[in-house]
């Protein structure tokens, strides 16, 4: 049975839902990394991921600017860092650095790999598009990597409030 709920009770529902860490760089070096709910896979060939990132954010600038990103799942043990990076706007802050995380030289883009991430995807910017109050990018997938310790679980959000498992 079905009822008739508003939006965002429905939305309430809808967990447990992937999160996953999407890292640009600054021209100066400095690694922005933001945890983003909002992404779909929306081609296997070429493989593309969507994304949904929010006008304010300092790593929307990035992408614009660079044209190039890492999607990266973090690992289970990523919950505290992965809520910090999700609080946290990048602007004024190094939160490479802050964040304690170690990252390794990508193959295809000029950002980091998350070292110890489940799986990282190189991707470089295909479309920009706004079919609502939310910019969608989309990017090519150019280069991927998997942690070679293959009983690392991925981090979850299981629910609104930053709940992660």
């Amino acid at each position: 049975m079905q009822k008739n709920v508003s939006l965002e009770e429905a939305w309430r529902r809808k967990y447990p839902e992937q999160v996953v860490l999407v890292l640009t760089k600054h021209d100066d070096g400095r690694i922005n990394i933001m945890a983003v709910g909002w992404i779909a896979i929306v081609s296997d060939d070429p493989g593309m991921f969507m994304i949904g990132i929010d006008d304010q954010a300092f790593t929307l600038e990035l992408i614009r600017r660079n044209r190039e990103f890492v999607i990266a799942y973090p690992a289970k043990n990523m919950a505290d860092v992965t809520r910090y990076v999700g609080t946290v706007h990048g602007h004024n802050i190094d939160k490479g650095s802050a964040s304690g995380l170690a990252f390794t030289p990508a193959t295809a883009v000029n950002v980091p790999l998350l070292s110890d991430a489940v799986a990282n995807f190189e991707c470089e910017t295909v479309a920009e598009y706004r079919p609502g109050n939310c910019p969608l990018i989309i990017g090519k997938i150019v280069a991927c990597h998997v942690n070679t310790d293959d009983s690392i679980q991925r981090l979850v959000n299981a629910g609104s409030g930053y709940q992660l498992q």
